[in-house]
């Protein structure tokens, strides 16, 4: 009996070690934009710049992980007040299609908030993308992941599992979520 015992322990330990390394998903959230989303791994914070044909380069948070060749991203610009609010998304749907493939896009709602929902594949084999594009808040949220060729797997779940994790209403966040801060 001992010995099944152990075996069993020695094959599950062995099994374990060879399948690959996935870091656990976490919960993320923004009290200043009223959002939250799951990503994997660590998520790093950095400032940038995006810029609008609409209303002029505006600040922006980016908050970002990379895990097996996967980068997550959730680009956060700062409009303030505006009645633009479809136009700014059509906008931003615009420049993420880019020269790409469309695959998919469609009208999306999270919770009371409607926006867009794309999946393209990158020009020059780059791999395939996708976004959820919103305004809430008087903030543009863009939930964008992208798979990278040396992945092999285009059609990961992390994909969905990732853009469909957006929610509003902060104030439903599971307590042991981290707050990410936009960064002026």
């Amino acid at each position: 009996m001992t010995v099944r015992v152990l075996g069993g322990l020695t094959a599950a330990m062995l099994a374990a070690s060879i399948l690959p390394a996935n870091a656990a998903w976490h919960g993320y959230f923004n009290n200043e934009a009223g959002f939250s989303f799951n990503a994997p791994g660590e998520v790093k914070t950095t400032k940038a710049a995006y810029k609008s044909a609409i209303a002029g380069q505006r600040n922006a948070t980016l908050f970002t992980s990379v895990e097996d060749n996967v980068e997550f991203k959730v680009t956060v610009v700062e409009f303030g007040r505006t009645s633009d609010d479809s136009a700014i998304i059509k906008e931003a749907t615009s420049a993420f299609q880019g020269k790409s493939k469309v695959l998919a896009d469609n009208d999306a709602r999270v919770n009371a908030s409607y926006g867009r929902k794309l999946t393209v594949d990158l020009p020059n084999n780059g791999g395939r993308s996708m976004a959820a594009i919103y305004f809430n808040n008087n903030h543009l949220i863009e939930m964008e992941v992208t798979v990278l060729p040396a992945n092999g797997d285009p059609d990961s779940g992390d994909m969905g599992r990732f853009v469909d994790s957006l929610a509003f209403y902060v104030d439903r966040s599971d307590a042991d979520m981290t707050e990410l801060k936009l960064m002026k």
